[in-house]
């Protein structure tokens, strides 16, 4: 039987324990408020994954989660200085996955409809990305749950929250093509902070996908076809990113052995001869969140580093398509919505 972390301290100790971190001036027993803070989210992941299970068998293409990097947490808190570490939430993440937007919709009114006591923490229009996408041309809809029960076991997790990512295959592919950019270029666009040809590039890429895939909208809808063509084949030309994605092969084909909890390690500070991607896999998730800690201060910035869950190898290679470097599908989407819209 796993022993979950229970939540230790109150929310004014999380607050300032976080204040201090990002400051620099953090005791070492605010370092074990926010590994404890952390840590205590594996419990409510753990039940609601067992949930949305339920509700997307044989909807979803693929259901993964994942507790949020100490390092990930501290960057958002320095960039939305108001937001206390006490609020937010999605240290606790699961992402589905399915084939178009009405098996999305579906899915998700089945969540809403739920017989549970968990609360949905906001407007459902407030983080709907497909109506309203992002500027940087970000699409998929999220949800934010706050964990409440009444039975004993689970009350000491009351008021943890949850994200919800809900994408659609081709939504996927082009996140998945963000992230793996952002590994091999450098650059921060899913947080907007690019440089500004590599984020045009994402904005153009998310608009040939929503419209010639999807037959919707993205950020560049005052483009012509003919404008979005032009403009895109030229920041591709000096990019190179098309190409640079279809050469990668990643370690798709490689024989892995993977388990309910698994660690991905991308190391930055590798030659091209060395194997950027480590695994670590685990079938106890206490021993996972543990290790996930102790590699966390051993690589420091030297590593991207991500403690995923899943039922199965191709749930979790799905799910977190990114770490193995495979944007392959965002080069096919693109390659066939150029020649659709030309």
């Amino acid at each position: 039987m796993v022993n979950f972390a229970r939540p230790k301290y109150t929310n004014s100790r999380i607050r300032s324990a976080g204040k201090r971190i990002v400051k620099d001036c953090a005791t070492s027993e605010d370092n074990r408020v926010l590994e404890n803070f952390r840590a205590s989210h594996a419990y409510i992941l753990n039940t609601f994954q067992a949930n949305i299970r339920n509700h997307s068998k044989g909807i979803a293409t693929s259901v993964g989660q994942r507790l949020k990097r100490r390092n990930t947490i501290l960057d958002k808190l320095v960039r939305e200085p108001n937001m206390p570490l006490s609020s937010m939430h999605d240290i606790a993440g699961c992402r589905m996955v399915f084939n178009n937007v009405e098996d999305l919709h579906a899915v998700r009114s089945s969540m809403h409809s739920a017989r549970w006591k968990h609360h949905l923490n906001h407007d459902p229009q407030k983080f709907d990305y497909i109506q309203k996408p992002k500027s940087t041309g970000y699409r998929g809809i999220h949800d934010v749950y706050q964990y409440s029960v009444n039975s004993v076991g689970g009350k000491p997790w009351n008021g943890l929250k949850l994200e919800i990512q809900y994408r659609t295959l081709p939504q996927h592919a082009w996140a998945t093509a963000v992230e793996v950019a952002d590994l091999i270029t450098s650059n921060r666009i899913k947080f907007d902070d690019a440089q500004s040809h590599y984020l045009r590039y994402f904005q153009l890429s998310s608009e040939i996908i929503a419209r010639t895939v999807e037959g919707q909208k993205s950020c560049c809808s005052e483009l012509s076809d003919k404008k979005l063509i032009t403009e895109f084949r030229t920041a591709d030309r000096r990019l190179g990113l098309l190409q640079t994605f279809d050469n990668l092969r990643g370690t798709s084909d490689r024989g892995i052995n993977f388990k309910k909890n698994t660690i991905l390690i991308f190391r930055f500070d590798l030659s091209e001869e060395e194997d950027a991607l480590q695994l670590r896999a685990y079938e106890n998730v206490n021993k996972a969140i543990e290790a996930y800690d102790d590699l966390e201060r051993e690589f420091g910035e030297d590593a991207d580093i991500v403690l995923v869950r899943g039922e199965s190898e191709a749930n979790i290679r799905d799910a977190f398509r990114n770490y193995f470097s495979d944007a392959r599908a965002f080069v096919d989407f693109i390659r066939e919505g150029l020649m659709k819209l030309s």
